[in-house]
């Protein structure tokens, strides 16, 4: 008549191990890339700062501004230091299905997209990056946004590379 269902169990040992694979690190320049941005958000601020502290009275006589100011650069310089600790700690692999990739400082995060749930891929460069040969690839996946993901940091060609090969997968 028919085949017979079958459901059999699935052990975990025989499941594959995800986190045994080899990932690749962000090009080095892309730190580069992110200190000079942050340090033009911190200039613009600084400027700004400095302007109201100029213009406007009442600031001139807050209490505890020198308190303020070493906050204020100590919050940088924190910034500094987390953004080289997210940096370190992202990676990403391109495996015959899939794409993984691989952030967070505090609390790891691993992101595992088959290619049959991307429906759209986006190669980006920003100003910087274009100076430094760096570009991102942004993923859209199928089932909402949260799933969507973006390695940034990797070499132009590869990354146009990586963007020809998973378009083609896709579109099979």
């Amino acid at each position: 008549m028919g085949t017979t269902f079958e459901n059999n169990k699935i052990l975990a040992q025989d499941l594959p191990n995800y986190e045994a694979v080899a990932t690749t690190v962000l090009d080095k320049k892309h730190y580069w890339v992110l200190l000079i941005s942050t340090f033009l958000v911190f200039s613009f601020i600084s400027v700004g700062l400095i302007m109201c502290f100029y213009y406007f009275n009442f600031l001139k006589s807050m209490p505890y501004k020198q308190a303020a100011g070493v906050a204020y650069f100590a919050f940088w310089g924190l910034y500094v230091v987390y953004s080289w600790a997210g940096f370190k700690r992202k990676s990403y692999c391109y495996r015959a299905h899939d794409v993984i990739y691989n952030f967070g400082v505090f609390h790891k995060t691993t992101v595992l997209i088959p290619f049959n749930r991307i429906q759209h891929i986006a190669l980006h460069q920003g100003i910087f990056s274009r100076k430094f040969g760096l570009a991102s690839l942004q993923f859209y996946t199928a089932g909402g946004s949260t799933t969507d993901i973006r390695i940034p940091g990797m070499p132009l060609e590869i990354a146009k590379s990586f963007k020809e090969t998973i378009s083609y997968k896709i579109e099979k």
